[in-house]
């Protein structure tokens, strides 16, 4: 079987040949399913596209950010306790202030309020992030955070863009499918007459 054969086998099995039993409806429905797979490709691209620029987006301010903040090893001089009952309340529940008491790279001393994490006693000694003025900022987010953030938007982008698209096929098919069953019924119509006259 040469290479011609096999491509009009193809297009044949896609809907798009000479077939003179299909209908306009039949090609309709098979331009439809086309599209909906070159659209379904598409998307899976683009976002894979929107994914790695805006990662590499984060990966660029995450390193500014990087370079306006260092972290000093603070003493706890409260408790530091959760705004949650739970120990498995995420972690931005459990970031509340607590006074603590530092000395700055170029050796000042400092107290002031800080955010820990995690629930700590006093005289527990933590690590905490401050910027280039010296504020106490949240812990910056890991590159592993970022990369989950970005996989997680992806997935989730697609799986909403396929099932608009798959509602979307379904709907035209349905469509499809009552105006076929239509014109098989007139259609029936005609050939159920005739049948009658000839028997």
């Amino acid at each position: 079987m040469n290479r011609y054969t096999r491509v009009h086998r193809a297009v044949r099995g896609l809907g798009f040949g000479r077939n003179p039993l299909l209908r306009r409806v039949d090609r309709m429905e098979s331009l439809t399913r086309l599209l909906t797979a070159v659209l379904a490709v598409g998307l899976l691209v683009a976002v894979g596209v929107l994914m790695t620029v805006s990662y590499q987006a984060a990966v660029t301010r995450h390193t500014a950010e990087q370079r306006q903040r260092h972290q000093v090893t603070v003493i706890l001089l409260a408790d530091a306790v959760s705004s949650s009952d739970s120990p498995y309340a995420p972690v931005y529940r459990q970031r509340m202030p607590v006074k603590a008491r530092w000395t700055e790279p170029d050796g000042t001393a400092r107290t002031g309020n800080v955010y820990a994490r995690y629930p700590g006693e006093r005289g527990d000694r933590i690590s905490v992030w401050f910027d280039a003025s010296g504020s106490p900022v949240p812990e910056l987010t890991t590159l592993g955070d970022l990369q989950a953030q970005a996989w997680t938007t992806g997935l989730a982008a697609v799986s909403l863009g396929e099932f608009v698209l798959f509602v979307a096929y379904c709907s035209l098919r349905t469509a499809l499918d009552r105006r076929r069953d239509a014109a098989w019924t007139v259609e029936w119509a005609v050939v159920e007459e005739r049948w009658r006259h000839n028997v």
